[in-house]
């Protein structure tokens, strides 16, 4: 309700993403509330309405709140969420991992890239 009442503010857009992101995270009865009062769709229009705030890209959000309970995808996709995470992704780097891991637990397609694949030598101590 926070966030609805003072979407325009990038503060309470961001604590409440981050409070949700807590409470969903590997609870799946926590993410069904969140899920059925609109807290999704909420952080959705933050990311909407804050789209250069780093902090209010809920991708951590929306990955914990399918991350154990896929029967979620489809709603929130159908609230927008790729095309928001692309753009996340494309301005912030900070955004980079968790965003393409929100991705893929979305079910959408994303390039994951491997940083070290141990090829070109050995790890020494």
């Amino acid at each position: 309700m926070a966030m609805n009442r003072h979407m325009s503010n990038a503060q309470v857009c961001e604590q409440g993403c981050a409070a949700m992101c807590v409470l969903a995270l590997r609870k799946p009865n926590n993410c069904k509330v969140i899920m059925d009062t609109g807290g999704a769709l909420a952080a959705v229009q933050a990311m909407k309405t804050h789209p250069g705030e780093v902090n209010v890209q809920a991708c951590m959000l929306l990955r914990n709140l399918v991350a154990r309970t896929h029967d979620f995808s489809q709603t929130i996709l159908e609230m927008g969420a790729e095309a928001l995470i692309g753009q996340a992704l494309a301005s912030h780097r900070d955004c980079s991992d968790v965003g393409r891991a929100a991705l893929r637990d979305l079910g959408c397609q994303v390039e994951l890239r491997e940083l070290w694949t141990g090829k070109k030598g050995g790890l020494s101590h």
